[in-house]
Protein backbone atom coordinates (compact mmCIF):
# COMPACT_ATOMS: atom_id res chain seq x y z
CA UNK A 1 0.00 0.00 0.00
CA UNK A 2 2.83 2.35 0.64
CA UNK A 3 3.76 3.28 -2.54
CA UNK A 4 0.53 3.78 -3.75
CA UNK A 5 -0.24 6.36 -0.49
CA UNK A 6 3.29 7.87 -1.64
CA UNK A 7 1.99 8.73 -5.24
CA UNK A 8 -1.29 9.47 -4.46
CA UNK A 9 0.29 12.50 -1.85
CA UNK A 10 3.18 13.42 -3.93
CA UNK A 11 0.28 14.35 -6.98
CA UNK A 12 -2.50 15.62 -4.60
CA UNK A 13 1.01 18.30 -3.54
CA UNK A 14 1.43 19.20 -7.22
CA UNK A 15 -2.47 19.06 -7.80
CA UNK A 16 -2.49 21.54 -4.73
CA UNK A 17 0.07 23.85 -5.80
CA UNK A 18 -0.64 24.70 -9.27
CA UNK A 19 -4.56 25.35 -9.12
CA UNK A 20 -6.54 28.29 -8.61
CA UNK A 21 -9.19 27.42 -5.84
CA UNK A 22 -11.55 30.47 -7.16
CA UNK A 23 -11.34 28.90 -10.75
CA UNK A 24 -11.93 25.81 -9.47
CA UNK A 25 -15.03 26.32 -7.05
CA UNK A 26 -16.29 28.49 -10.27
CA UNK A 27 -16.12 25.02 -12.38
CA UNK A 28 -17.87 23.35 -9.93
CA UNK A 29 -21.17 25.19 -10.29
CA UNK A 30 -21.05 23.09 -13.37
CA UNK A 31 -22.45 20.05 -11.61
CA UNK A 32 -25.83 20.54 -11.07
CA UNK A 33 -27.84 18.27 -9.19
CA UNK A 34 -29.76 17.56 -12.95
CA UNK A 35 -25.91 16.58 -14.39
CA UNK A 36 -25.44 14.70 -11.18
CA UNK A 37 -28.33 12.29 -11.40
CA UNK A 38 -27.56 11.72 -15.23
CA UNK A 39 -23.78 10.51 -14.27
CA UNK A 40 -25.42 8.34 -11.79
CA UNK A 41 -28.07 6.93 -13.92
CA UNK A 42 -25.59 6.15 -16.72
CA UNK A 43 -23.12 4.78 -14.79
CA UNK A 44 -25.64 2.03 -12.94
CA UNK A 45 -27.00 0.95 -16.71
CA UNK A 46 -23.18 0.43 -17.32
CA UNK A 47 -22.80 -1.77 -14.18
CA UNK A 48 -25.68 -3.65 -15.29
CA UNK A 49 -24.44 -3.92 -18.93
CA UNK A 50 -21.36 -5.21 -17.42
CA UNK A 51 -23.49 -7.62 -15.26
CA UNK A 52 -25.31 -9.03 -18.78
CA UNK A 53 -21.48 -9.43 -20.24
CA UNK A 54 -20.78 -11.49 -17.41
CA UNK A 55 -23.88 -13.93 -16.61
CA UNK A 56 -23.02 -14.87 -20.69
CA UNK A 57 -19.78 -15.87 -20.09
CA UNK A 58 -20.62 -17.97 -16.81
CA UNK A 59 -23.13 -19.84 -19.36
CA UNK A 60 -25.96 -17.55 -17.49
CA UNK A 61 -25.83 -20.15 -14.11
CA UNK A 62 -26.45 -16.53 -12.13
CA UNK A 63 -29.24 -14.29 -12.36
CA UNK A 64 -29.07 -11.14 -13.58
CA UNK A 65 -29.62 -9.29 -10.36
CA UNK A 66 -26.92 -11.35 -8.60
CA UNK A 67 -24.29 -10.52 -11.80
CA UNK A 68 -25.06 -6.58 -11.29
CA UNK A 69 -24.79 -6.19 -7.50
CA UNK A 70 -21.79 -8.93 -7.32
CA UNK A 71 -20.29 -6.31 -9.81
CA UNK A 72 -20.92 -3.04 -8.03
CA UNK A 73 -19.29 -4.96 -5.08
CA UNK A 74 -16.54 -5.64 -6.92
CA UNK A 75 -16.20 -2.04 -7.85
CA UNK A 76 -16.70 -1.08 -4.30
CA UNK A 77 -14.02 -3.58 -3.09
CA UNK A 78 -11.79 -1.92 -5.63
CA UNK A 79 -12.09 1.75 -3.74
CA UNK A 80 -10.72 0.09 -0.46
CA UNK A 81 -6.85 -0.58 0.11
CA UNK A 82 -5.12 -3.76 -1.66
CA UNK A 83 -7.74 -2.94 -4.40
CA UNK A 84 -9.46 -6.70 -4.45
CA UNK A 85 -12.74 -5.99 -6.13
CA UNK A 86 -11.53 -8.65 -8.81
CA UNK A 87 -10.72 -11.08 -6.41
CA UNK A 88 -13.73 -10.27 -3.90
CA UNK A 89 -16.18 -10.57 -6.80
CA UNK A 90 -15.22 -13.78 -8.04
CA UNK A 91 -15.03 -14.97 -4.43
CA UNK A 92 -18.71 -13.90 -4.13
CA UNK A 93 -19.78 -14.98 -7.42
CA UNK A 94 -18.07 -18.12 -6.87
CA UNK A 95 -19.97 -18.98 -3.08
CA UNK A 96 -23.67 -18.05 -5.07
CA UNK A 97 -23.25 -20.45 -8.45
CA UNK A 98 -21.24 -23.33 -6.73
CA UNK A 99 -18.21 -22.71 -8.65
CA UNK A 100 -14.19 -22.83 -7.21
CA UNK A 101 -13.57 -18.90 -7.20
CA UNK A 102 -10.61 -19.22 -9.35
CA UNK A 103 -12.64 -20.76 -11.97
CA UNK A 104 -14.66 -17.14 -12.17
CA UNK A 105 -11.50 -15.18 -11.87
CA UNK A 106 -10.53 -16.78 -14.99
CA UNK A 107 -14.04 -14.81 -16.86
CA UNK A 108 -12.78 -11.65 -15.29
CA UNK A 109 -9.48 -11.87 -16.47
CA UNK A 110 -10.78 -11.99 -20.33
CA UNK A 111 -13.22 -9.17 -19.66
CA UNK A 112 -10.10 -6.81 -18.58
CA UNK A 113 -7.75 -8.18 -21.28
CA UNK A 114 -10.69 -6.66 -23.45
CA UNK A 115 -10.97 -3.30 -21.94
CA UNK A 116 -7.21 -2.84 -22.37
CA UNK A 117 -7.54 -4.06 -25.80
CA UNK A 118 -10.58 -1.23 -25.62
CA UNK A 119 -8.20 1.41 -23.98
CA UNK A 120 -5.43 1.23 -26.33
CA UNK A 121 -7.72 1.46 -29.72
CA UNK A 122 -9.05 4.86 -28.64
CA UNK A 123 -5.65 5.72 -27.55
CA UNK A 124 -4.13 4.78 -31.07
CA UNK A 125 -7.27 6.03 -32.88
CA UNK A 126 -7.17 9.47 -31.10
CA UNK A 127 -3.32 10.29 -30.63
CA UNK A 128 -3.15 11.37 -34.16
CA UNK A 129 -5.50 13.69 -33.96
CA UNK A 130 -3.90 15.47 -31.61
CA UNK A 131 -2.01 18.67 -33.68
CA UNK A 132 -0.28 18.84 -30.24
CA UNK A 133 1.56 15.95 -30.69
CA UNK A 134 3.86 14.59 -33.49
CA UNK A 135 2.69 10.92 -34.32
CA UNK A 136 4.58 8.96 -37.50
CA UNK A 137 2.71 7.31 -39.18
CA UNK A 138 4.68 3.97 -39.27
CA UNK A 139 4.49 3.94 -35.11
CA UNK A 140 0.42 3.75 -35.76
CA UNK A 141 0.29 1.53 -37.86
CA UNK A 142 2.43 -0.46 -36.01
CA UNK A 143 0.47 -0.33 -32.89
CA UNK A 144 -2.74 -1.30 -34.68
CA UNK A 145 -0.21 -4.36 -35.85
CA UNK A 146 0.26 -5.38 -32.45
CA UNK A 147 -3.21 -4.81 -31.26
CA UNK A 148 -4.61 -6.89 -33.90
CA UNK A 149 -1.74 -9.64 -33.30
CA UNK A 150 -2.28 -9.82 -29.64
CA UNK A 151 -6.14 -10.09 -30.29
CA UNK A 152 -5.62 -12.95 -33.18
CA UNK A 153 -3.00 -14.91 -30.34
CA UNK A 154 -5.82 -14.87 -27.98
CA UNK A 155 -8.27 -16.30 -30.05
CA UNK A 156 -5.68 -18.93 -31.35
CA UNK A 157 -5.18 -19.65 -27.46
CA UNK A 158 -8.60 -20.48 -27.03
CA UNK A 159 -8.78 -22.78 -29.94
CA UNK A 160 -5.69 -24.47 -29.76
CA UNK A 161 -5.63 -25.22 -25.78
CA UNK A 162 -3.72 -28.38 -25.86
CA UNK A 163 -0.78 -27.12 -28.83
CA UNK A 164 -0.22 -24.36 -26.80
CA UNK A 165 0.34 -25.95 -23.33
CA UNK A 166 2.94 -28.61 -24.84
CA UNK A 167 4.52 -25.76 -26.58
CA UNK A 168 4.77 -23.60 -23.02
CA UNK A 169 5.70 -27.15 -21.34
CA UNK A 170 8.96 -27.08 -23.51
CA UNK A 171 9.76 -24.01 -22.44
CA UNK A 172 8.79 -24.52 -18.55
CA UNK A 173 9.38 -28.28 -17.28
CA UNK A 174 6.60 -29.82 -15.72
CA UNK A 175 8.91 -31.34 -12.75
CA UNK A 176 10.20 -28.17 -11.71
CA UNK A 177 9.15 -26.24 -8.86
CA UNK A 178 8.29 -23.60 -11.37
CA UNK A 179 6.48 -25.84 -13.53
CA UNK A 180 4.39 -27.23 -11.12
CA UNK A 181 3.13 -24.09 -9.95
CA UNK A 182 2.52 -22.24 -13.18
CA UNK A 183 1.38 -24.66 -15.73
CA UNK A 184 -1.80 -26.21 -14.05
CA UNK A 185 -2.48 -22.20 -13.16
CA UNK A 186 -2.35 -21.36 -16.87
CA UNK A 187 -4.17 -23.99 -18.31
CA UNK A 188 -6.87 -23.17 -15.93
CA UNK A 189 -6.77 -19.29 -17.07
CA UNK A 190 -7.33 -20.86 -20.17
CA UNK A 191 -10.42 -22.26 -19.84
CA UNK A 192 -11.97 -19.14 -19.26
CA UNK A 193 -11.07 -18.24 -22.60
CA UNK A 194 -13.58 -20.94 -24.14
CA UNK A 195 -16.17 -18.46 -25.16
CA UNK A 196 -13.86 -17.39 -27.71
CA UNK A 197 -14.16 -20.46 -29.58
CA UNK A 198 -17.70 -20.42 -29.43
CA UNK A 199 -18.82 -17.32 -31.99
CA UNK A 200 -22.60 -16.54 -31.30
CA UNK A 201 -21.91 -16.17 -27.57
CA UNK A 202 -18.88 -14.57 -28.13
CA UNK A 203 -20.81 -12.21 -30.41
CA UNK A 204 -23.51 -11.74 -27.74
CA UNK A 205 -20.73 -11.21 -24.63
CA UNK A 206 -18.52 -8.67 -26.45
CA UNK A 207 -22.12 -6.94 -27.74
CA UNK A 208 -22.68 -6.58 -23.85
CA UNK A 209 -19.13 -5.24 -23.33
CA UNK A 210 -19.26 -2.63 -26.08
CA UNK A 211 -22.36 -1.26 -24.29
CA UNK A 212 -20.74 -1.34 -21.20
CA UNK A 213 -17.92 0.63 -22.83
CA UNK A 214 -20.50 3.14 -24.47
CA UNK A 215 -22.40 3.61 -21.17
CA UNK A 216 -18.90 5.03 -19.73
CA UNK A 217 -17.90 7.03 -23.16
CA UNK A 218 -21.64 8.91 -22.65
CA UNK A 219 -21.07 9.49 -18.89
CA UNK A 220 -17.57 11.51 -19.92
CA UNK A 221 -19.42 12.88 -23.04
CA UNK A 222 -22.17 14.41 -21.13
CA UNK A 223 -20.18 15.65 -17.97
CA UNK A 224 -17.75 17.17 -20.65
CA UNK A 225 -20.75 19.25 -22.58
CA UNK A 226 -21.27 21.14 -19.57
CA UNK A 227 -17.74 21.69 -18.54
CA UNK A 228 -15.94 21.83 -21.72
CA UNK A 229 -18.53 22.16 -24.42
CA UNK A 230 -15.69 23.51 -27.12
CA UNK A 231 -13.97 20.31 -27.15
CA UNK A 232 -14.47 17.93 -30.21
CA UNK A 233 -15.97 14.07 -29.72
CA UNK A 234 -13.06 12.47 -30.04
CA UNK A 235 -11.52 14.32 -27.05
CA UNK A 236 -13.09 12.44 -25.13
CA UNK A 237 -12.20 9.48 -26.30
CA UNK A 238 -8.53 10.35 -25.62
CA UNK A 239 -9.28 11.49 -22.20
CA UNK A 240 -11.16 8.21 -21.49
CA UNK A 241 -8.02 6.49 -22.84
CA UNK A 242 -5.73 8.11 -20.19
CA UNK A 243 -7.99 8.11 -17.13
CA UNK A 244 -8.31 4.38 -17.80
CA UNK A 245 -4.54 4.04 -17.64
CA UNK A 246 -4.21 6.65 -15.00
CA UNK A 247 -6.97 4.43 -12.69
CA UNK A 248 -4.15 1.55 -12.99
CA UNK A 249 -1.13 3.54 -11.40
CA UNK A 250 -0.31 2.53 -7.56
CA UNK A 251 -2.33 5.06 -5.60
CA UNK A 252 -3.75 5.37 -2.29
CA UNK A 253 -7.51 3.83 -1.72
CA UNK A 254 -10.10 4.77 -4.20
CA UNK A 255 -7.43 6.05 -6.72
CA UNK A 256 -7.45 9.49 -4.76
CA UNK A 257 -5.46 12.00 -6.23
CA UNK A 258 -4.01 9.70 -9.70
CA UNK A 259 -7.87 9.87 -11.23
CA UNK A 260 -7.82 13.11 -11.13
CA UNK A 261 -4.28 13.63 -11.99
CA UNK A 262 -4.87 11.71 -15.35
CA UNK A 263 -7.70 13.86 -16.14
CA UNK A 264 -5.52 17.29 -15.35
CA UNK A 265 -3.06 15.80 -17.55
CA UNK A 266 -5.44 14.67 -20.86
CA UNK A 267 -7.39 18.03 -21.01
CA UNK A 268 -3.55 19.36 -20.51
CA UNK A 269 -3.04 18.17 -23.83
CA UNK A 270 -6.19 20.37 -25.05
CA UNK A 271 -5.50 23.88 -23.50
CA UNK A 272 -7.67 23.25 -20.44
CA UNK A 273 -6.20 25.20 -17.32
CA UNK A 274 -5.39 22.76 -14.23
CA UNK A 275 -8.27 24.35 -11.98
CA UNK A 276 -10.99 23.68 -14.30
CA UNK A 277 -9.95 20.33 -15.31
CA UNK A 278 -9.63 18.91 -11.49
CA UNK A 279 -12.94 20.31 -11.36
CA UNK A 280 -14.41 17.88 -13.79
CA UNK A 281 -11.90 15.37 -12.69
CA UNK A 282 -13.04 15.64 -8.71
CA UNK A 283 -16.93 15.18 -10.40
CA UNK A 284 -16.29 12.49 -13.06
CA UNK A 285 -14.48 10.20 -9.64
CA UNK A 286 -17.25 11.08 -7.23
CA UNK A 287 -19.56 9.34 -9.60
CA UNK A 288 -17.01 6.68 -10.01
CA UNK A 289 -17.12 6.08 -6.16
CA UNK A 290 -20.76 6.91 -4.97
CA UNK A 291 -22.38 4.83 -7.66
CA UNK A 292 -20.70 1.63 -6.74
CA UNK A 293 -20.43 2.29 -3.10
CA UNK A 294 -24.48 2.91 -2.85
CA UNK A 295 -25.35 -0.48 -5.34
CA UNK A 296 -22.85 -2.52 -3.59
CA UNK A 297 -23.80 -1.65 -0.21
CA UNK A 298 -27.24 -2.50 -1.64
CA UNK A 299 -26.19 -5.68 -2.89
CA UNK A 300 -24.25 -7.22 0.19
CA UNK A 301 -27.41 -6.28 2.24
CA UNK A 302 -29.82 -8.55 -0.32
CA UNK A 303 -27.17 -11.19 -0.70
CA UNK A 304 -26.68 -11.39 3.16
CA UNK A 305 -22.98 -10.51 3.24
CA UNK A 306 -21.25 -8.27 5.21
CA UNK A 307 -18.16 -5.53 3.57
CA UNK A 308 -16.04 -6.41 6.35
CA UNK A 309 -16.03 -9.87 6.52
CA UNK A 310 -16.28 -9.87 2.87
CA UNK A 311 -12.89 -8.03 2.68
CA UNK A 312 -11.36 -10.05 5.31
CA UNK A 313 -11.95 -13.27 3.76
CA UNK A 314 -10.64 -12.13 0.15
CA UNK A 315 -7.54 -10.69 1.70
CA UNK A 316 -6.42 -14.03 3.58
CA UNK A 317 -7.70 -16.15 0.31
CA UNK A 318 -5.55 -17.99 -1.80
CA UNK A 319 -8.42 -18.54 -4.98
CA UNK A 320 -5.73 -20.27 -7.09
CA UNK A 321 -5.26 -23.44 -4.47
CA UNK A 322 -9.08 -23.98 -5.56
CA UNK A 323 -8.68 -24.83 -9.17
CA UNK A 324 -10.86 -27.51 -9.94
CA UNK A 325 -11.73 -29.36 -13.18
CA UNK A 326 -14.08 -27.43 -14.11
CA UNK A 327 -14.52 -25.45 -17.47
CA UNK A 328 -16.45 -24.41 -20.14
Amino acid sequence: MLPGIICSAVIIGVLIYFIDWNVLKDALKNCSPRLFLVLFVLQTISFFFRGMAWRVILNDEPSRLNCFFTITEGYLLNLLPLRLGEIGRSVIMGGLIGRSPFYVFTTVILERIFDVLITLIMLVITIPLMASVSFSGTIYYVLFAVILAGIAFMFWMAAHQVQFMDLLRKIIKPETKVGKFVLPKVEFLLSGMGILTQPKRFLVWLFWILATWACWITTLQVAMHDFFPQLPFWAGLFIQGIGALGGAIPSAPAGIGVVEGAYVVSLGFFGIDQSSALAFGLVMHAIAIVTPVLWGLIGFSVQGLKLGEVFTSTMNKDITAEQGDESH
